[in-house]
């Protein structure tokens, strides 16, 4: 999840509804004739952080210490159960199509690879980039293409996230997107109109209209996941809107 404190209380993001902007990020981008399986990439991009969530009594797996929801950058890099998730999501993607699989498996050694995490993930990316080498072979796509494909997935689960948190910087202020593997950085930030805008510009128009479905829970802290769950359900969903406009 997303987790945002707002003066109404918490304004949540599920991370599939994350992903389903990051899907619609890729749709507007300007790089389909440039890119094999683009279509499958986008749906994997849109995919990349679904997960059922189980919310149990008397576990607290999705809140803080003080019962507050937990925003995803919360959960520590050496959670046991990320090396089973990750692993999951990699085998639905490659059930889905082998493209898939890379882009998802591309993913898990872009979040993983040298951080601080436990020897099994360690392993299972070891396994992963073997898997993923010989599925490139079948396919016959060359690391290149793939790297500069992942750069496209990147940048639209990053943008994603940043506009989900409502992260975007004011005044001028820009916030480095990312930075791909040709080097070139992709910046976002607020003009002095409050548009925000994004360079270089990477879309089919000049400008762009997202939409992101949130939550609000007025209550700030649950005794467990199943008291959590249920405000989750009980909540009302609003949407966001967001456009962008080129630079």
């Amino acid at each position: 999840m997303i987790v945002r404190q707002k003066n109404t209380g918490w304004s949540i993001i599920f991370h599939t509804s994350h992903g389903l902007l990051a899907q619609a990020i890729a749709a507007r981008l300007n790089v389909a004739s440039d890119l094999p399986y683009w279509f499958e990439t986008q749906v994997q991009i849109g995919l990349h952080d679904d997960l059922h969530c189980v919310y149990e009594i008397g576990k607290r797996e999705h809140l803080t210490d003080a019962g507050a929801p937990c925003d995803f950058t919360l959960v520590p890099m050496k959670e046991g159960s990320r090396v089973q998730e990750m692993q999951d999501r990699i085998d639905e993607a490659y059930r889905k199509h082998t493209w898939m699989g890379i882009m998802q498996s591309k993913h898990a050694e872009c979040l993983y690879s040298g951080e601080d995490v436990t020897a099994d993930m360690e392993r299972m990316l070891k396994v992963e980039a073997k898997r993923r080498s010989a599925a490139m072979a079948n396919l016959d796509i060359e690391a290149t293409t793939v790297q500069s494909t992942y750069d496209w997935m990147q940048f639209c689960d990053r943008f994603s996230l940043i506009l989900c948190g409502d992260d975007v910087p004011a005044m001028n202020r820009r916030l480095e997107i990312i930075t791909d593997s040709a080097g070139t950085r992709f910046d976002v930030w607020q003009d002095e109109d409050d548009r925000i805008r994004a360079d270089p510009w990477p879309f089919d128009t000049d400008q762009v209209e997202l939409r992101v479905e949130y939550r609000i829970l007025k209550q700030l802290s649950f005794v467990d996941d199943v008291e959590f769950n249920e405000a989750l359900k009980a909540a009302p969903v609003e949407c966001r809107t967001v456009a962008i406009f080129e630079h």
